[in-house]
């Protein structure tokens, strides 16, 4: 399942994709800790600065899936999970993005909210 994360900046795109333990199972509400304490080995979050002000709120996920094209328009993407093969296909697929992409563990998830944040 994938969801937009809520209780970020406006100029930060957060999604998280997992596998839905329940009906109910909605981690886009949950807080940084709580999603953090949930997050499975094949769970996937995404955080992304936008470069641009003038584009914040225009990207939508069916956009991003059909090419790179539209991530020229993020300074920065965070790439949070502990599954081995999302984590290789990052980094092959980093050079191909105009801004720096970085992976972080599951463990590493407040460092990987912070270096998105940070300002370049």
């Amino acid at each position: 399942m994938m969801e937009y994360l809520e209780g970020f900046p406006r100029d930060v795109l957060a999604m998280i994709w997992h596998d839905m333990r329940s009906p109910d199972d909605r981690r886009a509400q949950l807080d940084p800790e709580q999603r953090d304490g949930l997050a499975a080995r094949s769970d996937v979050r995404l955080l992304a600065r936008y470069s641009d002000p003038a584009k914040i709120g225009r990207v939508r996920i069916e956009d991003l899936t059909r090419g790179i094209g539209l991530w020229r328009d993020f300074g920065r993407i965070a790439i949070v999970t502990d599954d081995p093969s999302v984590r290789l296909a990052a980094q092959f697929f980093g050079p191909f993005f105009h801004g720096p992409i970085r992976v972080f563990t599951n463990a590493q998830s407040a460092r990987a909210r912070a270096w998105v944040r940070e300002r370049t």
